[in-house]
């Protein structure tokens, strides 16, 4: 190869090189804007959580608001292993769960796993549309995913009122409420979709069949979630059952749930009892 051929080989390497730095440079400037709309975003979010438990419970304590809870512990336990081991259990200890546990539960239930704020289980177009809400011995509780913590609402033990006839499952430490909020599900997607579909199938497309679908999305959602759980309850080997024995509107009322939302499924969780005696406390 000639001296000349040599230097045009270096320049438009360098030429190359220089573009692709421009681009760069471009698309962090475009990622870090993004990153700040998103962070912005969170924030509210965050703020109106707050905002609108302080309105629907009130707080005698209004400093105790918020409960950072550890970052989630990794699971090593390989995939097949944690099918094989997956199974409902309905015994428990009364023993409280330990942070690290329940940021690692809550974390697989609906945790974020993107920087894009995307979470570990999905949604119907995105929705995010589940709350959930712990009952605990220390009263009621709303997992801020965003924040990977806990929103203190109330200081209730309710545990006891959320089954009918189990009274073993009163001494589990830990209830996991699954809340639909169903005015998130009319986004703009959903209405652009809803859209083209009416147009390409006008007769099939009636408003009961819209809602039929809203309300299978919304609980298959939670049944991902709840398969989540079990799937993590499984590698840290806990006890775990979901359940929808329970009067919905009660529990409904007791987390003092607006228009538009619902209570889908429990979930029932905590460490495996040392002895029967454990479990009939």
């Amino acid at each position: 190869m000639s001296k000349k051929s040599l230097q045009d080989l270096r320049r438009e390497v360098s030429g190359f090189t220089d573009e692709i730095r421009r681009e760069l440079k471009e698309h962090v400037s475009e990622i870090r804007e993004n990153l700040d709309r998103q962070v912005t975003r969170l924030r509210a979010e965050v703020e109106d959580v707050k905002e609108e438990l302080e309105r629907r419970f009130g707080t005698d304590d209004s400093h105790v608001v918020f409960r950072a809870l550890p970052k989630p512990r990794r699971l090593n336990m390989p995939l097949t292993e944690v099918l094989e081991r997956r199974q409902t259990r309905r015994t428990f200890s009364d023993e409280p769960l330990s942070d690290l546990d329940m940021a690692t539960i809550l974390w697989a239930a609906d945790g974020i796993n993107r920087s894009s704020g995307r979470r570990t289980t999905p949604t119907a177009l995105d929705w995010r549309e589940t709350d959930i809400y712990l009952l605990k011995s220390n009263g009621i509780w709303r997992w801020v995913p965003e924040k990977n913590g806990l929103l203190f609402c109330e200081l209730a033990d309710l545990r006891s009122e959320t089954f009918f006839a189990a009274p073993h499952l009163k001494v589990a430490p830990v209830h996991i409420v699954y809340v639909s909020n169903r005015p998130r599900t009319e986004t703009l997607i959903s209405r652009l979709g809803e859209g083209v579909v009416e147009k390409l199938r006008h007769s099939a497309w009636t408003p009961e069949k819209l809602e039929e679908m809203r309300t299978r999305s919304m609980i298959i959602d939670v049944g991902a979630k709840i398969q989540a759980v079990y799937m993590a309850a499984a590698a840290m080997d806990l006890s775990c059952v979901a359940r929808t024995g329970f009067d919905a509107h009660h529990v409904e009322r007791i987390l003092r749930l607006q228009k538009g939302e619902s209570v889908v499924a429990i979930q029932t969780l905590g460490y495996r009892p040392n002895s029967i005696l454990d479990a009939i406390k």
